[in-house]
């Protein structure tokens, strides 16, 4: 479960529905970045192995969640 206070006050309440490790070089962007048709979240960040030659991670982390309800602002 993740909260997220948006700038009018309402909690949106998501829910996790998936956790993916794609290599860079495989790196789907068209599926991660296209709109789902409902209200949800992507948190994307470095994972995988590090290469230090090229002081980067070989993969990203991609996080996906899915509105679940709301909350109005106390």
């Amino acid at each position: 479960k993740v909260e997220v206070r948006l700038a009018d006050g309402v909690i949106a309440v998501f829910r996790v529905t998936g956790v993916r490790l794609y290599a860079k070089a495989r790196y789907p962007a068209k599926t991660i970045y296209r709109a789902p048709g409902y209200a949800a979240l992507r948190l994307i960040t470095c994972g995988g192995p590090f290469d230090y030659a090229t002081r980067s991670y070989l993969s990203s982390v991609v996080v996906f969640a899915a509105l679940t309800s709301s909350r109005p602002p106390r």
